[in-house]
């Protein structure tokens, strides 16, 4: 009998043990996805996919490791076709016909309070030395981590995200400016903040204030989501897109992106006319200019982040000058 596909105890709690341990990164996701591709080796399976459901009623997924990508496909195809999914004995039921490839998958379907989940196994040793009893156990655990996680989750957002507008806050930024790589080549840094929030503050209230960054907010990331779903036919995963947009200050924001600054400058454009059409349900005898000021540039590799700052906010304030002077506004208005 070949030792390394049985599984073994001590295999199962290196894997619990690196399943609890990726709960103490702010990546939990990632380090889940680590820990099954480590699951993956023990089974000797074609793939293990941890598969969760969104809004839409999908089970979505996310992977690192691109490897999988061709079979994590594949079941999560199969996952989403399945209609309606039934548990049996901890199990789901799949009325497929499936290849030879998949004939022996094995879908763990658990529910936390917050989330719907299914662990999808294919390729299974057909030799059949894996203990009977695993899967129990696996579930079991897998179901104490996912709360665990979505514990984590709940705290780092707690830590690091701005209640107003749920981005990312001044925490969240310091954390990333302390271990970015400062040698980037295509960091692209943008600041950007609010025409006139204080006239608007001043004059109408700061809960006017407060609705005209939400909404500023809301737009900023919809041109820079920090995540985004990508379709393959019936297949949907979610996906980081290397886009970061930070509240650091009233109406401060920050963006860092990996796109080319061309396109940047572009969609900071449309962000910025869709700020200046913002309703803010106010009645006034004057029409009130609002709008999106931005600083854009290209980080210097090797610069300290503080020297990219510094010349963004130079362009910044180079913009809100313009901005001034194109409404006949004066400055301390």
């Amino acid at each position: 009998m070949d030792e390394y596909k049985r599984l073994k105890e001590d295999e199962y709690y290196l894997f619990y043990q690196m399943m609890t341990q990726s709960l103490k990164t702010d990546e939990v996701l990632d380090g889940i996805n680590k820990s099954l591709y480590l699951l993956k080796i023990c089974l000797a399976s074609g793939s293990v996919v941890l598969h969760k459901k969104d809004e839409k009623g999908k089970y979505t997924y996310n992977i690192s490791d691109s490897r999988m990508k061709e079979s994590t496909s594949a079941i999560s195809c199969i996952v989403n076709k399945t209609a309606p999914i039934t548990e049996k004995k901890g199990e789901l039921t799949i009325d497929l016909h499936l290849s030879k490839d998949f004939e022996n998958i094995r879908l763990l379907h658990f529910r936390t309070a917050d989330n719907d989940y299914i662990l999808s196994i294919n390729n299974l040793d057909p030799n059949g030395y894996i203990d009977a009893n695993f899967f129990d156990k696996l579930k079991d655990t897998m179901l104490i981590i996912l709360k665990r996680a979505e514990l984590h989750e709940k705290n780092v957002k707690a830590i690091n995200t701005d209640l107003l507008t749920g981005l990312d806050n001044r925490n969240s930024y310091e954390l990333a400016i302390q271990q970015m790589d400062e040698s980037d080549e295509n960091l692209v840094y943008g600041l950007f903040d609010l025409f006139r929030l204080k006239y608007i503050n001043d004059n109408f209230s700061h809960s006017t204030g407060d609705k005209y960054i939400k909404e500023a907010a809301k737009i900023l990331y919809k041109y820079w989501p920090k995540r985004q779903t990508e379709s393959d036919g019936d297949t949907e995963r979610t996906i980081k897109t290397g886009n970061t947009i930070y509240r650091i200050g009233g109406d401060e924001f920050v963006l860092m992106t990996h796109e080319p600054i061309e396109v940047t400058r572009i969609k900071a454009q449309l962000a910025a006319e869709e700020v200046s059409m913002i309703n803010l349900g106010v009645e006034s005898t004057e029409q009130i200019p609002i709008g999106l000021n931005c600083g854009l540039v290209k980080h210097i590799p090797g610069d300290f982040i503080k020297n990219t700052y510094k010349n963004a906010d130079e362009e910044l304030t180079k913009d809100k000058k313009k901005m001034y002077e194109e409404y006949g506004i004066e400055r301390r208005r």
